[in-house]
């Protein structure tokens, strides 16, 4: 009772201070102000007043608690929670990639030099294998053929003529066999220039698009020279560069996840090949997966991301980020529900992914977590639990297949 009346006393000389008791106060009403400068006056002493009204205040508070603990309020934290839940962590490594054709572009071109008097494809065309792409001018070869006939005739007269005469022990035997050797030696020739006449047609080596054309129409050909690149993007891979630290840990058939940035899309692709050698210079070695094109979306040379798993945990201990807090010594801890009351759990983080982190120890997988309110709550305060979470924080999925750089 004591106490009250004591608090009743001060309260009452801090109205008569602010009130009627300064003999300044009619000076001080702020209806009656008219200066600029006294107003900023005033308003200062107003201040002062309040800081003065609000420590003494803490001071009385303070003193009833001191006099009267059941006068204490008791401190109610509101929080919400959220489960532990238990499943397979997996950590990615990211890697920047770029596609390409799994097979080399081919390219068509003649056997044979020429003017180029016809040309099927045009750039963009999509073509299968042994599809006629262009034809070489071979006149000249023709009139060769043409004015060898003649010369065949006449070489068969002779040996016709001749083989008479020896059949009769007319003539030597060496103007028999010059003739007969003509005839076949023109013969062979004739069959050697026929073939190179077939050489005129030029034709798709490969199925695919034609990428890009050379020669023209009307334009000159030389033996082995490129006319028109047909690349076959609907057989393409990724290829990465993987630092050197992830050898043991990348095998040969194992998925990845490949994202293409520019077109938002991904894929679950299957590792192929695996580089026998390490690059000096940065120290990674070469990672091909195959890509499935449907649609023709995918491009050679388009920029794409793998992510390759180095590290997985099966039925793991995972909590979000932001739910883990660290103290002034950098401990780790989570604030957890017992008995209505805020409990702090000293934990230990192992590998981090996707905002989420693996509890290696201090945590059994029972506890409720709390989600909001737990920097606000002190162990061993009562929380009032406002809404459970349930595992809506937990489901950015750790083990979905994406990814961002590994911790």
């Amino acid at each position: 009772m004591k106490t009250y009346y004591i608090l009743f006393i001060l309260t009452m000389s801090l109205l008569w201070t602010a009130c009627g008791g300064n003999p300044t106060a009619e000076k001080a009403d702020p209806s009656k102000l008219t200066d600029l400068a006294e107003a900023k006056k005033m308003l200062k002493e107003k201040r002062d007043e309040l800081r003065k009204v609000k420590g003494d205040i803490a001071l009385i508070e303070a003193f009833i608690e001191e006099k009267d603990p059941s006068a204490k309020k008791e401190k109610i934290v509101p929080v919400t929670t959220t489960p532990i839940i238990q499943k397979t962590f997996q950590h990615f490594v990211q890697v920047q990639g770029n596609v390409a054709t799994a097979q080399d572009p081919a390219v068509a071109s003649s056997e044979t030099g020429g003017r180029l008097i016809e040309m099927t494809v045009k750039q963009g065309d999509y073509v299968k294998q042994g599809d006629l792409i262009a034809k070489v001018d071979l006149e000249s070869i023709r009139k060769s053929i043409e004015e060898l006939e003649k010369s065949m005739e006449l070489a068969r007269d002779i040996y016709s003529r001749q083989k008479n005469l020896w059949e009769k022990n007319i003539g030597s035997e060496v103007q028999y066999l010059q003739a007969k050797n003509q005839v076949e030696s023109l013969e062979k020739t004739k069959e050697r220039m026929e073939f190179e006449l077939t050489k005129a047609n030029v034709y798709a080596p490969a199925s695919g698009h034609v990428e890009n054309v050379m020669v023209k129409a009307g334009e000159m050909a030389g033996p082995g020279s490129p006319i028109v690149q047909i690349l076959n993007s609907s057989s393409l891979k990724v290829v990465a560069a993987v630092p050197e630290i992830y050898l043991g840990k990348v095998k040969r058939g194992r998925k990845v996840k490949i994202e293409f940035p520019a077109i938002n899309t991904e894929q679950q692709a299957s590792i192929t090949m695996l580089g026998r050698m390490i690059n000096p210079t940065n120290r990674t070695f070469e990672v091909e997966a195959s890509l499935a094109n449907k649609g023709g979306l995918l491009k050679p040379n388009l920029l794409a991301t793998m992510y390759i798993e180095d590290y997985r945990l099966e039925n793991a201990i995972v909590l979000s980020d932001e739910f883990i807090l660290q103290d002034v010594s950098g401990d780790n801890y989570v604030m957890v529900v017992e008995n209505g009351k805020a409990v702090r759990k000293n934990i230990t983080v192992g590998k981090s992914y996707m905002n989420e982190s693996v509890v290696e120890s201090g945590l059994s997988g029972q506890e409720i977590v709390i989600a909001q309110g737990s920097r606000q709550a002190n162990e061993g305060d009562k929380v009032k639990v406002l809404t459970d979470t349930g595992a809506v924080a937990q489901n950015s999925s750790t083990d979905s297949e994406s990814g961002s750089n590994n911790q």
